[in-house]
Parts: C-alpha cells; structure tokens; sequence
C-alpha cells in the first residue's frame, strides 16, 4: 500500500481513538479485572509521554481538526492522572522538636538476601547505613538444583504457587553483626531494631509482617510489607501466564483488603513500607494513598523511582507512608540509594521523628 500524508494522518488519527479507548479502560479495570494488570504495570510517566506525542503530532498539522484536539487533549488530561510525579516537596516540620525522638528507618527488598552475592559485602552495605530501624524483604532464597532444604510457596492462600523458593535461618549472623540489636525474622521478613521489639507476626496473606516496637516509651507498630509480584515472568502466549496472573491478582486482593482494614481499624502509632508490587496506576494504591501521607513528598527526587528491570529504572513500586490524622511520627527527611548492585530494589532512607511517651517526657524534665 502506498505510504503518503494523508494515509499517515488517517493511521495516527485511529491510533488516537485506540488510544483513548485504552486510557478510558485502564481507569475502569486497573486493580479490579485480572489481566489488566499486566498492562497497567507500564511506567506511569508512558501514559503521559504517548499522550504529549500525539497531541503534539495533531498541533502541527497545517488542517487542524478541533475535535482531534479536543479528543487528544483528554486523553493527557487523563493520562496525567496516572503519573507519579512530585513537583511540590514538602519540607521537614522544625517545631516542637524537643519533645520528639528522632530515628533513621531504612526499608529494603534485598533481592533474595545475600544469594549469589558476596555475604560479607552484603552485610556491610546495611550495617553502613547506621540505622535505628531496618525493615527488609526477601529473607529467602531462590531454589537451585544444589539445594537440599526444604521447598518453600511464597503463598499459601491460593492455591498453585510453585516451590521455587528456600527458607534458611540466618540468625547467628544477624546477631553477630548486630550487637546490642533485636531482631525478628518472620517468613521472609525482617526487622533489626535499635528499640525492643514487643511481638511480631506475619498476617495470613504472607504479605506483611505487623511488629510493635517501643519507641522511648511509645509504641509504634510497623507495618513492613511486600506485596506479590503481579505477573510470572514466562511465556505471555502461553495459557501459565494468565492463570498464574489470575492467581496472583486473587492473592494480592487478599493482601491489599487485610491490610487496608488493618490500618482502617488501627489504633496504634503506625509507620507502613515496603514493596508494594504496583505503580500508582494500578489502582490498587488509591485507598493507602488517599489517606495516608506519602513519604516520598519529603524528598527532592520529581520523577520518583526505585526499581529497575534488566538496568532500567523506570517504576516506583516501593512506598513509605505515615496516617494522615495522627502526628505522633511524622516525617523529616526521605530518600533513596543505590543498592551496590545488591538488589533490584533501591533502599529507602528515612528520617522520622517519633513523639516522646508522656512518661518520657516527665523523666527528662525532673
């Protein structure tokens, strides 16, 4: 077929209303159909840079169509919705700093702990960090042909989860690296705090791990979470594919629900991290989101990301956030470094202050 202007115009202008047709269902089914998810899992800031191109392509035409204007100009309208940006940071709060305690939180998924890598170089990285509180993911290990443990689902809930991975116990190193610590590792998460640590527990949905630490006399309970990875990484053509996203959509609905009613009915001083698994635009962050304080707000990144695929980092899957109605802990400083090639996953760094306990508060002012 001859390739001229005007056949060019009649293609972008189809591939316009595709394309609108597909932004109008992304809002529609993102975390509520299944299969949606794998196309929702796009960097947010694609929906933007498709919907510029195409408005752009349309401004520069000599004949411009107002309705093509209009329809393109919708679609960045809703595009834009999608996209995880921070373009107005907040600052740290400075008053009444007396009465607050300030801790360092780091929070990381480790990429399956210290497989494959160097364990002594792996321990250093976070112990270099010198923080108050560390929440890590991924205390576990992939399985190999030369493993002998026993094989371990990363979900039990529904059933279909393949025993690809490996539980160990790496406690004696934990200890010997962490003197004067507690710690407690739950399934194939970990806390290692400078604060005692009260109870910990994993929730039915091996999502995440509840722990009460005593914070100078407060208790704070943190929330360290790892939600499942929505997709398989096999064959899409295959039949695996879609039922092992189907799978992992009814576990991560699971997750996502029990987490959501316990924060709605949390009466604790709270700090929730982790990873996530999802964009903003996947839909299944709109409720977390909305009422609680994202971390990311205090840091300087515009365009936040923090995990990247075969050397590219294009999506923010790993969160940090505080409750909007209580300012027991609260914000100051957030952040993320390199992993060192250690991980997937950059680690979050946070500065917190954490509201000193009233019985705290008389004992350093007698």
């Amino acid at each position: 077929m001859f390739i001229n202007k005007k056949n060019i115009h009649r293609i972008v202008t189809v591939l316009l209303f595709l394309w609108l047709a597909f932004i109008i269902s992304h809002l529609i089914l993102a975390g509520r159909v299944y299969f949606w998810n794998f196309p929702a899992s796009a960097p947010t800031f694609l929906f933007t840079i498709i919907s510029m191109i195409l408005l752009l392509y349309f401004l520069f035409q000599k004949k411009k169509r107002i309705f093509n204007l209009v329809v393109v100009s919708i679609c960045l309208i809703l595009s834009l919705t999608q996209l995880d940006i921070n373009l107005f940071s907040k600052t740290e709060v400075t008053n009444d700093l007396e009465n607050y305690s300030p801790i360092k939180v780091i929070c990381w998924n480790t990429n399956l702990w210290d497989q494959d890598k160097d364990k002594d170089e792996f321990y250093s990285f976070i112990k270099k960090q010198d923080a108050d509180v560390y929440l890590l993911q991924e205390y576990l290990h992939y399985q190999t042909e030369k493993d002998s443990g026993q094989p371990y689902r990363l979900c039990n809930i529904v059933p279909g989860f393949p025993l690809h991975y490996m539980h160990f116990d790496d406690s004696e190193r934990i200890r010997k690296e962490f003197p004067g610590y507690y710690f407690s590792t739950n399934n194939q998460f970990v806390i290692i705090s400078r604060f005692p640590i009260k109870k910990s527990y994993t929730d039915y949905s091996e999502q995440y791990t509840v722990s009460d630490v005593n914070i100078n006399g407060r208790n704070v309970r943190f929330y360290n979470v790892h939600m499942l990875l929505h997709i398989e990484t096999t064959n899409p053509l295959k039949p695996y594919f879609y039922d092992a996203l189907h799978r992992r959509f009814l576990a991560r609905e699971i997750g996502f629900k029990n987490l959501k009613r316990d924060l709605r009915n949390e009466k604790s001083d709270y700090f929730v991290a982790g990873d996530f698994n999802s964009t903003k635009a996947m839909g299944v962050m709109d409720d977390l989101l909305k009422d609680h304080i994202d971390g990311v707000r205090y840091s300087n990144d515009i365009l936040p990301l923090s995990y990247q695929l075969y050397g590219f980092k294009l999506w923010r899957i790993d969160f940090a956030i505080l409750p909007k109605a209580n300012d027991n802990i609260r914000f100051k400083t957030y952040k993320t470094i390199s992993p060192d090639k250690l991980s997937d996953h950059d680690p979050i760094v946070l500065s917190l202050d954490v509201k000193k306990s009233n019985l705290k508060l008389m004992e350093e002012s007698d």
